[in-house]
């Protein structure tokens, strides 16, 4: 007897028989669950390496310190205004260390550009897309940064590997991931929670699909999506959580 004659049945009765993958899509809408505690359930070790990339004024930062109070956490921010806070918020605090860097593909200068809302600072040029968020990303000025890679700093600072790599990098997380070559080469970064956006908010913004791409090259799959951001109906951007060698 199969399912679609049981719930003719059934439905004289008020109720249908449905499959495990369609339980589990209900199960996914009815509760929305935390990235965070994600990362905590996933990542075992009790003094983990964090390291935020896109780091602003140290909010995830502090996040990452409550569930992990033994982590050691490198935070990057290249803008200077958003750096000062960060640093000053963590001056007390040896396990945080912060660097006013960009990370990218290589170390050297690149141009950054400061938007209307400082959250939406980016290595790449801001572009219009018709959604409400294009008066955030609105350009107000250009400045030099320094950039690193991370296998160069983590080659530089002797840090041999890294349990959770969050990006938060406006459309630059393809490019850090570019720069992390022989880390991700070698098995060396565990856990990747990231930003990842379904639309070009930035000029040759690489998307999701790209950077799900280069990680599946590395043995990488994805977890899960996380809060996700819509726009005109239709998957404007996320977070997202990738995993070495998880495909379930």
């Amino acid at each position: 007897m199969n399912k679609a004659l049981i719930n003719k049945y059934c439905r004289k009765f008020g109720f249908e028989v449905h499959g495990s993958g369609y339980i589990q899509a209900i199960s996914k809408q009815s509760f929305k669950e935390d990235a965070f505690a994600k990362q905590k359930e996933l990542v075992k070790r009790k003094s983990p390496m964090i390291f935020d990339i896109g780091a602003n004024r140290g909010d995830v930062v502090a996040q990452y310190l409550e569930l992990f109070p033994l982590a050691t956490i490198h935070a990057f921010e290249p803008f200077p205004s958003s750096f000062k806070f960060l640093k000053d918020r963590y001056a007390d605090n040896k396990s945080v260390h912060c660097h006013q860097f960009a990370i990218a593909d290589s170390k050297k200068t690149m141009t950054f550009y400061v938007n209307e809302n400082v959250d939406t600072n980016s290595l790449l040029k801001p572009r219009r897309t018709g959604l409400s968020s294009d008066k955030q990303v609105e350009n107000k000025a250009t400045i030099p940064v320094p950039c690193t890679s991370l296998d160069q700093f983590c080659t530089e600072h002797q840090i041999s590997s890294i349990d959770i790599l969050k990006m938060d990098i406006q459309g630059g997380e393809f490019l850090a991931l570019k720069g992390a070559a022989n880390l991700l080469e070698n098995a060396r970064i565990s856990c990747i929670y990231s930003e990842a956006f379904f639309l070009e908010q930035y000029e040759s913004q690489p998307l999701f699909h790209d950077i799900s791409k280069l990680l599946h090259g590395y043995k990488f799959y994805l977890q899960d999506m996380y809060s996700p951001i819509y726009g005109k109906g239709n998957l404007a951007w996320c977070d997202v959580i990738f995993t070495l060698g998880r495909s379930s």
